[in-house]
């Protein structure tokens, strides 16, 4: 071991008499504060990132946490825009060495890409409310001068009544009807084509909200989206199918005789098997408009868009196979499980918990009626 020199020897002495104040970190830990609050704030900006066209959330997750632990540890960066590097036997690299210029870069860049989404994203919204504000004006002053061409013709009707000459009445009634049945001809045409184009609009942003779902928003056990996201995708998708047209359903799973489960095999036990359950729900909804939440429990909940009735019941139908098929194997002994379900389609009067009661009541005639079967709600 080194001997201290006596300057050192002085200041340590001198150190070890008057000790620290309250609330004071030492030295050395005081060196490690800003990598540590890099790497959290790098931890929080991967978490709670969306998904864009260059990279989806998961993806900006995983590279944070790779960068977060290669600034604290000198473990290796990530390797560009793709998957962050295995770890390999070579030594942690000195705090020196780091690639600060390359973590620079990367936070940079997706920060602009980030930027970019958002104002696409906002460009797309205000391009919609425009549409409409036009569509309303055009409409206004379209029927302004529909409606004085009506005014005019009944006024000569009422001047025609007036003179009662009857071919004049004759004449007058027929051309009143013929502009009166032009000005709605052209008013149904108009809005059938409003409606088509805001249709289309609408489909567009229910894509983009789709896109912007957020890891924040993810139950941490199965890692699919919570209630709260449930709550919140369903007001909004029976609000775009309102105005689209397009169909939607909800399918709610209840497993059965969970507490059973957890009773037996402990809640690591229980874990399982909702792992493995929501292994069978991405299995059956893969599409990326398929939006299943854990909603509470041992109960879950999928989402589907443009899915008629018919093809609702028969999803339901693989999510109870599914399930009911599972062979799962927890600490050399067999869990079976089976589930209950609810399925309900959307109805041009429902909002959001008219759709989500009558799926809710499905499930529970379910239940009533044996379990371990899928039943759609009446309309």
């Amino acid at each position: 071991m080194s001997t201290l020199s006596q300057r050192e020897s002085g200041r340590f002495s001198q150190a070890a008499a008057q000790p620290e104040p309250a609330g004071t970190v030492p030295e050395d830990a005081a060196a490690d504060l800003p990598l540590d609050t890099l790497a959290s704030v790098l931890r929080v900006y991967g978490s709670n990132g969306f998904d864009i066209d260059s990279m989806d959330a998961v993806e900006l997750d995983l590279l944070c946490e790779a960068w977060a632990r290669h600034i604290l540890t000198g473990t290796p960066a990530p390797q560009g825009e793709g998957e962050p590097q295995e770890p390999s036997a070579l030594e942690a690299v000195a705090v020196s060495e780091r690639r600060w210029g390359d973590l620079r870069k990367f936070f940079r860049d997706h920060r602009l890409n980030e930027r970019s989404a958002a104002i696409g994203r906002g460009e797309q919204v205000r391009g919609l409310i425009t549409e409409v504000a036009r569509g309303v004006r055009s409409a206004i002053s379209d029927d302004a001068v529909k409606d004085e061409m009506v005014t005019r013709e009944l006024s000569a009707l009422s001047d025609a009544v007036d003179s009662d000459s009857l071919d004049a009445i004759r004449t007058q009634v027929s051309k009143t009807i013929e502009v009166v049945s032009h000005v709605v001809r052209a008013r149904q045409a108009r809005y059938e084509a409003q409606l088509r184009s805001m249709s289309q609009r609408v489909r567009t942003l229910r894509a983009d909200l789709i896109d912007m779902r957020e890891k924040v928003n993810l139950d941490p056990l199965t890692k699919v989206h919570n209630r709260g996201a449930f709550d919140s995708v369903l007001a909004k998708q029976v609000d775009f199918s309102f105005l689209s047209g397009q169909p939607l359903g909800l399918i709610m799973i209840d497993l059965d005789h969970f507490k059973q489960i957890n009773d037996t095999h402990g809640h690591p036990g229980g874990d399982v098997v909702l792992q493995s359950v929501v292994e069978v729900l991405v299995r059956v909804c893969p599409r990326r408009s398929d939006f299943i939440a854990r909603y509470g429990g041992e109960e879950f909940a999928v989402i589907l868009v443009d899915v008629e009735a018919n093809d609702l019941m028969k999803v339901g139908e693989r999510i109870l196979d599914g399930i009911r098929g599972l062979t799962i194997d927890y600490r050399e002994k067999s869990i079976a499980v089976t589930s209950s379900i609810g399925m309900a389609s959307y109805l041009p009067e429902d909002r959001a918990e008219d759709l989500l009661r009558r799926a809710d009541g499905a499930l529970y005639e379910a239940k009533n009626s044996g379990r371990d079967r899928a039943v759609m709600a009446d309309w």
